[in-house]
């Protein structure tokens, strides 16, 4: 029994064997070997199964205490981690001197470039005189391949760690310039990076490095997949542009640029033109946003068009509503597609209108001529003062060319756009009238209409009320509108003596007339 305790015991490490002694009370203090602990154990008989209950409690001990450690540890990491986030980020970066010398020495660690190539030829000669039975031979050819592979390999960390440094510094400067934000943390990396290149130690140098180009890139990888993200938005935000008939064929071109600068590795280029892609789509959607605006009015003639023509357009003006209900939560694939309904729906009603009707063809004719006479001189004085009417020129164009085709629909359709433009430009037109002096406020003259003090003078002796809009045209004072009442009332003259007032009857009949303007 006492030689298989002592079997066990041989087997056993120092730390063992203390803990064995230190359950059964052993003094094993003055033991410098494992023998003698081995010998004390023995002394006391202490048997195989005593041993494994002593270790077993010994192994738990010692689990736990681990375990406190661990956590302990965590803790007090935690706290530094703490401290840490409450700090401000600070890059640290080398001094300036320190910075160039160590530039200088990255320069000249890039111009040695090592080659393996001696070595794979030294190595395989080693190889080539094992085989054909030439040991010696092997033996110092492989000794060689392997002094050398030593020194190549020193060579290549130094200038393997110099390509890291300087592409990492180039990247860097290179995302800032695209607007990146940079982590002081990749310029304090950077810099320790730098200075364990010069007084490093191997380790040292190699976790600096490891360190810089994780988080280098990482922050590059991170800004190509926002920008890839981007170009993806882009490319969905432009079939939905062009989904409404936005012209896009800019944007794309643009788009077409950047992923050929990407494919070269230009992120920057491509960052720049994606940039560019997002600014022209948008601008084309502005384009194609005024033009369906533009278009809506345009439908709205049509519907009043043939509403004047007798013909119900109640579905018209309720999905008239409904397109711009569209156009305002930014749908504009539905308003166009509304639109285009309203408009077919429209004109097919008005064309079936002057079927039926003999003489709506003429009246209508007349009503055109009538608007295009009267509205075109009102667009070219706007357009005189500056104002833009080039759409109203436009459609007076358009509505001349549909009425010399006798397309009467749509030239009836043009006229009532211009109408509701010429009268839209009423207001600005006045204000222009008056600031350049065309228009002369007439004192103390009152409108016969309204009462009010508002009665301007134009050329040809056209009098205008700018409240209500009253207009005459006078060739004497006293002159009446068609109501036969006063179309403006000037302040009376003190009463003069009958003769007097007999003799200025007979002037004052000279003088009235009664024109329509």
């Amino acid at each position: 029994m006492p030689e298989r305790t002592n079997h066990f015991l041989d087997e056993l490490t120092i730390w063992k064997l203390k803990a064995i002694a230190s359950e059964y009370g052993v003094d094993v203090s003055e033991c410098r070997f494992k023998r003698d602990y081995v010998q004390r154990l023995s002394a006391k008989n202490i048997t195989e199964e005593q041993a494994r209950i002593a270790l077993d409690k010994a192994t738990e001990a010692k689990s736990a205490e681990k375990e406190r450690e661990a956590v302990e540890d965590v803790r007090a990491l935690g706290a530094d981690i703490r401290l840490i986030a409450e700090r401000p980020q600070t890059s640290k970066e080398l001094p300036a001197d320190e910075d160039k010398n160590i530039e200088r020495h990255v320069d000249e660690a890039l111009t040695m470039r090592p080659s393996v190539f001696e070595v794979d030829s030294d190595a395989e000669s080693a190889y080539n005189k094992m085989i054909v039975g030439d040991y010696y031979q092997a033996i110092v050819a492989n000794r060689s391949s392997r002094m050398k592979c030593l020194e190549v390999f020193s060579s290549f960390q130094v200038y393997s760690t110099a390509v890291s440094i300087r592409a990492a510094e180039e990247l860097l400067s290179k995302l800032e310039r695209e607007g990146v934000a940079v982590d002081g943390r990749m310029r304090t990396a950077l810099a320790g990076a730098k200075r364990s290149f010069i007084e490093g130690t191997p380790r040292a140098r190699e976790e600096a490095l490891e360190n810089l180009e994780a988080l280098v890139t990482k922050t590059y990888e991170t800004f190509v997949s926002r920008s890839e993200d981007e170009e993806a938005e882009l490319r969905a935000l432009l079939a939905d542009y062009e989904a409404f008939g936005t012209r896009i064929e800019e944007p794309r071109k643009y788009l077409e640029i950047a992923v050929q600068a990407k494919s070269a590795s230009d992120m920057a280029e491509y960052s720049r033109l994606l940039r560019n892609a997002r600014a022209s789509a948008e601008n084309a959607k502005a384009e194609r946003t005024r033009e369906i605006d533009s278009s809506y009015h345009l439908v709205k003639a049509s519907a009043t068009a043939a509403a004047a023509a007798g013909a119900d357009v109640t579905k018209a003006q309720s999905d008239l509503g409904e397109a711009k209900r569209a156009m305002k939560s930014g749908s504009f694939k539905e308003a166009v597609d509304l639109l285009l309904a309203v408009e077919r729906a429209a004109d097919a009603a008005h064309l079936e209108q002057m079927r039926m009707q003999k003489d709506l063809e003429a009246r209508q004719r007349e009503n055109i001529r009538s608007t295009v006479t009267v509205c075109e001189p009102i667009l070219l004085e706007a357009s005189s003062y500056g104002m833009n009417v080039q759409e109203g020129l436009v459609l007076v164009s358009n509505a001349k060319t549909a009425l010399s085709r006798n397309d009467l629909v749509y030239a009836a359709k043009f006229s009532v756009r211009v109408k509701e433009i010429a009268e839209g430009l009423e207001k600005n037109l006045q204000k222009a009238r008056i600031d350049r002096g065309i228009a002369k406020h007439i004192e103390d003259a009152k409108c016969g209409k309204c009462g009010k003090k508002s009665l301007y003078q134009y050329p040809n002796n056209v009098e205008r009320c700018h409240e209500c809009g009253h207009t005459f045209t006078t060739a004497g004072e006293g002159v009446r509108g068609e109501d036969q009442q006063p179309s403006r009332q000037v302040a009376q003259a003190p009463p003069t003596s009958p003769p007097e007032q007999q003799a200025q009857k007979p002037e004052e009949k000279k003088k009235r007339r009664l024109l329509r303007w």
